[in-house]
């Protein structure tokens, strides 16, 4: 397993430098220091320095940890998603050469999110690969397989096909002790080696080479696997290749451990002398225990003193790296776990932060959206109640007018059917001293008429006439009160001396005045003399036999004046119907006349009975 996992660490740097001659690594370094103070923009600088990282990373991680880190802040300051993407990939294989593999598998898969973003093919492939062997390292077979199998298929399509043959390398050694992929194991070497033929110099050769030998070691050709690996082993440090020879060597070590009786001592102590020289003792640390453990049981006190000082003096090294705060690569990691959870939380918080803003916009917004609601509600409701209250009054004012209309139709048509009586009185009154007129007239064409005859005719006609003059003047006075220029101006009338000028000659015997003298009334003395004469005629006529006739006049509020008779055979029905027009009725007509001349002058007139008694009276302000 040991060097199944050192084949896989190489060949992930062999898959960064494929296509490319191999040169010795310290000219290779050499040159890109002296390029990285050439550069004039922050993308190219960053670019070096993940080279620089990643020729470090077999010879000095902490070199590489370093330079991976500053170019990741450059990247990230700057913008540039493939300065960023290479850093986050020589993170990954430092942690993974640190045997953090979840930490590796973290950084790896970041890397390849940016390069898939970028569409950055050969490099998503090689990310891929790497994947797989971290997952692998994981003990995570499945998903190591899985990411395996999709580099392989995307490796077929690209136009840079040395990437594809380190793929099928490292499928080749995954699978080499598998015998069901023992097919599948030789078409991916014989696939590899065809594509390794177009790129001379390219590494994969030396690994293409010694899967061979692997194979020959497990025909039984053990000496030939061993040579075989020697000869790779000078050959790769003839070309500078020290990386390469040391695990070289490292293939025969595991052949003693599968049987086969190679003596892997020299071997290692061609490895141990290389690394010495070349400065990889950090990778020498299970061959220097290897051989100090072999010698302290032999005799050779010499060589096992010198392994123990060498022994101690790479594990003094990796104490004191390990306790120095030059690079605390724990302490590191806890930190940028740390600032990772600070960043996650800070984006959890500004999600949530964002998510009650979203709420209380919308919560602002419905509150807007139904007070607007709200708002044309009321002016709605307000607008229908104004309508509303404007169609009440409306209809209102047009009940009244309706009614008023109505009242006056009314009015009107009491007034022309009592105008209508009124002409139907008057010519009906006229007809009769017309007649005695003609009957005159006729009388004194006849000669032979004797003069008592004549008298009597002419007496009749007199008082026929001057009675229809009386009726015709009162309803000339009705009439001009009718008129709309007619103004009703209020004067002092003495109630006693109207009485006496209405009481007719024939009557002077039945109707007794108990009016106190100097009372004066608030009205118009023509319609007053009116008024008194038609209700002393009216008493009179409805009044039985002889019986007196009283009128008395009392101060109060109002001054009331009452006329009492009696009667018979008038019930209270008729007494409150007595001011109203009744067909055939021709009092009637001077009765109405007078509750209009009353309401003129804003009095009131009334008919009251009381077993026998009949009182008629009105009501008027005295004036004073």
């Amino acid at each position: 397993m040991k060097r199944t996992w050192i084949h896989i660490i190489l060949l992930m740097v062999a898959g960064l430098m494929a296509g490319r001659p191999s040169v010795a690594q310290d000219n290779v370094i050499r040159q890109l220091r002296a390029d990285l103070l050439r550069q004039p923009d922050s993308s190219r600088y960053t670019d070096v320095l993940n080279q620089l990282g990643m020729q470090y990373h077999l010879s000095n991680t902490d070199s590489c940890f370093w330079y991976a880190v500053k170019a990741r802040d450059i990247a990230t300051r700057r913008g540039d998603k493939r300065g960023l993407a290479g850093a986050l990939n020589n993170l990954s294989i430092f942690y993974a050469l640190k045997a953090n593999t979840k930490q590796a598998i973290e950084y790896g898969f970041k890397s390849l999110l940016l390069y898939r973003e970028l569409e950055d093919q050969p490099n998503i492939c090689q990310l891929l690969m790497n994947l797989s062997v971290f997952h692998y390292m994981d003990g995570m077979k499945p998903e190591s397989n899985q990411y395996l199998y999709q580099a392989m298929e995307l490796g077929k399509t690209l136009t840079q096909d040395s990437i594809y043959s380190l793929v099928l390398i490292n499928y080749a050694l995954r699978f080499e002790q598998d015998s069901t992929h023992r097919d599948s194991v030789k078409w991916a070497l014989e696939r590899s080696k065809e594509i390794i033929r177009r790129y001379p110099g390219s590494r994969d050769v030396y690994y293409i080479q010694a899967l061979e030998a692997d194979e020959w070691m497990k025909d039984g050709e053990g000496a030939r696997a061993v040579q075989r690996i020697n000869q790779l082993a000078d050959k790769a440090l003839k070309e500078g290749l020290v990386v390469v020879a040391i695990d070289m060597l490292d293939h025969i070590d595991t052949y003693r451990q599968n049987g086969y009786p190679a003596d892997a001592i020299p071997a290692k102590e061609k490895a141990f002398a290389i690394g010495s020289r070349s400065g990889y003792l950090n990778m020498m640390l299970p061959t220097i225990a290897s051989l100090y453990r072999y010698y302290a049981n032999s005799s050779n006190e010499a060589k096992k003193a010198y392994y123990g000082r060498a022994l101690w003096e790479l594990v003094r090294k990796r104490l004191e790296l390990k306790s120095s705060n030059y690079m605390n690569y724990l302490d590191y990691f806890l930190k940028e776990q740390e600032l990772n959870e600070w960043e996650l939380s800070n984006r959890v918080q500004e999600q949530k932060i964002n998510k009650a803003n979203m709420k209380r916009k919308s919560r602002q917004q419905l509150i807007g959206f139904l007070a607007g609601v709200l708002l044309l509600m009321g002016g709605f409701t307000y607008a229908r109640y104004r309508s509303y209250k404007q169609l009440r009054r409306q209809e209102r004012l047009l009940r009244e007018m309706n009614d008023a209309i109505s009242e006056k139709n009314q009015q009107l048509n009491i007034h022309d059917d009592f105008k209508n009586k009124l002409i139907a009185i008057l010519a009906r009154d006229f007809r009769e001293p017309l007649n005695d007129i003609i009957r005159v007239s006729a009388m004194f064409r006849n000669k032979d008429m004797d003069q008592a005859s004549m008298q009597l005719i002419i007496d009749e006609a007199v008082v026929s006439s001057r009675k229809t003059l009386v009726i015709f003047d009162n309803i000339l006075r009705w009439i001009k009160s009718q008129l709309s220029g007619f103004v009703y101006n209020p004067a002092p009338c003495d109630l006693l001396l109207l009485f006496e000028q209405a009481i007719p000659h024939a009557e002077q015997q039945r109707i007794k005045l108990d009016i106190p003298s100097g009372l004066y009334l608030a009205g118009d003395q023509e319609m007053l003399l009116f008024i008194n004469r038609s209700l002393l005629h009216c008493a009179v006529k409805l009044s039985a036999g002889e019986e007196p006739i009283v009128v008395r006049a009392i101060q109060e509020e109002l001054v009331r004046v009452d006329i009492t008779c009696t009667v018979s055979s008038f019930t209270p029905q008729m007494a409150a119907h007595l001011f109203e027009y009744r067909r055939g009725d021709d009092m009637s007509v001077t009765l109405v006349i007078c509750k209009d001349f009353m309401d003129k002058m804003g009095g009131h007139i009334s008919a009251e009975i009381q077993g026998v008694q009949l009182r008629l009276g009105y009501s008027l302000p005295s004036f004073s």
